[in-house]
């Protein structure tokens, strides 16, 4: 037995979650099990290479290449059970199934069949992926609508087009998801972000989604801790900031020691932890009279330049977001709201107060940045980034559900510097430093402008440099999540 997120015990590699439920909907067709019968959480994923694959057939000894294949593929050590079973009888297959102890269930349908919209009602929902392989390649119909059937449950459903499709996908569903058993704290108010909050998620359903494991705390929690964080290593990162800068704008001394010692603190934790993510609600005092920590846009910087998601406001859908992409990547991401949509240029704008300086990865060369206070507001810090022309990125964001994510390939395109633009017109005296815009503004080129802008999954995106089409829909494919996207994967050209 293992312990969930959320304190539930759940059995490690239990196959059915409620096998005794299972049966009765197939003794009273009328039961249906759709959400009742679906966890609030996933069981933890298989670790080592060991993999066991319940081959489920009317005649298994028919499949006996494709059975040999799967069993030859190197990635992993898979051990195949076939299973004998009678299709038109749910109640028994579902009885035939218990105590197998899958990871991965692969089903093939008999070659005459109307039983394909009964066996997900009776089966109910299945905490490990199912590959359906039709038996007859030029007539996949029940099988396209059995899927369908599971999907609606929740289930991670595949349909194979071909032998070497089967076992495509069974190399898929044996890996881990990208995210699987990393952590990740925010600061702030549970699921209520000021800015973003996402009331409608839990811990729970954050981990059966993505596999990441997910904690609040409060913000207070930090400021004590400031007052322990040592002082010599605050101001040799505050050195560094200012050594490797092209210019100090407007940020003051004090300004950059206090956003360094905050790094330092947070740097700690992550360390001490083993988090892969760590955020703070900091929209919650950012333009207040006396915030409450120091603005955290230096330390987020650093941190996604050492390989930490940090992304800014708490936001739960674009820390997983930034986990995605930067593991998937590799690299640093740029945690951005997008700005505007321009039709005439089929392009994007991208503005935010925090970018990566390392944003070509840790082996390329930085990008040169100017050090800038808050807004124009006198105080925070925050890196003014150059961000390179012509390069292919990778924008993306997990919908507000986390059942989608929408992604967009791009190529950044040269674009008039306009942060300097004062928040409004005829200001008074105290405001007229003000900026309307965030330090950084990044305009990226794109296709299908309509449904990109149909498609924004929220205030915020999350983007990479790079391309990585394949890998993104292999792991969504994995992570059983919808992927939303350009008719056209290939970023525009210069």
């Amino acid at each position: 037995m293992e312990k969930d997120p959320t304190g539930i015990q759940v059995g490690r590699r239990d196959f059915l979650k409620t096998t005794t439920l299972a049966g009765m909907a197939a003794t009273f067709p009328v039961a249906d099990l759709l959400a009742e019968d679906t966890p609030s959480v996933l069981k933890a994923g298989p670790t080592g290479k060991k993999r066991n694959l319940v081959f489920v057939s009317n005649s298994p000894a028919d499949y006996e290449k494709l059975i040999e294949s799967i069993r030859s593929i190197k990635e992993f050590d898979i051990l195949v059970t076939p299973v004998k079973a009678d299709y038109q009888k749910p109640q028994e297959l579902v009885s035939s199934l218990q105590g197998k102890n899958a990871d991965i269930l692969l089903m093939c349908l008999p070659r005459v069949t109307t039983c394909s919209g009964n066996i997900p009602a009776a089966m109910g929902y299945l905490d490990v992926p199912v590959i359906l392989f039709p038996v007859n390649l030029d007539l996949i119909m029940l099988e396209a609508d059995m899927a369908a059937a599971f999907r609606i449950r929740g289930v991670n459903a595949m349909l194979a087009n071909s032998e070497k499709h089967a076992v495509e996908l069974v190399k898929i569903a044996a890996a881990p998801r990208i995210l699987e058993g990393k952590k990740a704290v925010i600061y702030g108010r549970p699921f209520d972000s000021t800015s973003v909050p996402a009331r409608n998620l839990s811990e729970g359903e954050v981990y059966r989604r993505t596999g990441v494991r997910l904690q609040y705390r409060p913000m207070e929690e930090l400021k004590p801790l400031l007052e322990n964080v040592d002082e010599t290593s605050a101001r040799k990162e505050m050195e560094r900031w200012k050594r490797e800068a092209v210019k100090v704008v407007e940020a003051s001394d004090k300004a950059i020691l206090e956003a360094s010692r905050l790094y330092v603190l947070l740097r700690s934790i992550v360390d001490r932890e083993g988090l892969s993510a760590i955020s703070i609600d900091c929209l919650s005092f950012s333009f207040s009279a006396n915030p409450i920590l120091p603005y955290p846009c230096l330390s987020f910087t650093r941190l996604r330049d050492e390989g930490i998601a940090a992304p800014c406001e708490a936001d739960v859908c674009a820390t997983l977001s930034s986990m995605f992409l930067q593991e998937l990547s590799r690299k640093p991401s740029y945690f951005c709201n997008v700005s505007s949509v321009d039709d005439q240029k089929s392009s994007a704008v991208l503005r935010h107060c925090v970018a990566p300086i390392r944003l070509l990865g840790a082996e390329a060369a930085p990008l040169a940045y100017n050090l800038r206070d808050y807004h124009g507001m006198g105080r925070g810090v925050t890196p003014e980034v150059e961000f390179p022309v012509g390069l292919e990125v990778t924008m993306g964001a997990f919908s507000k559900d986390l059942k989608n994510f929408v992604w967009w390939p791009g190529r950044t395109i040269a674009r008039v510097k306009d942060t300097d633009r004062p928040s409004f017109e005829n200001a008074p005296p105290a405001m007229q430093k003000m900026r309307r815009y965030c330090s950084n503004h990044l305009e990226v080129k794109i296709k299908d402008k309509d449904r990109f802008i149909q498609s924004i999954a929220g205030v915020h995106h999350v983007m990479v440099a790079g391309n990585y089409t394949a890998a993104l829909r292999d792991e969504m494919l994995r992570m059983n999540i919808n992927l939303i996207g350009p008719s056209d994967s290939l970023a525009p050209g210069d």
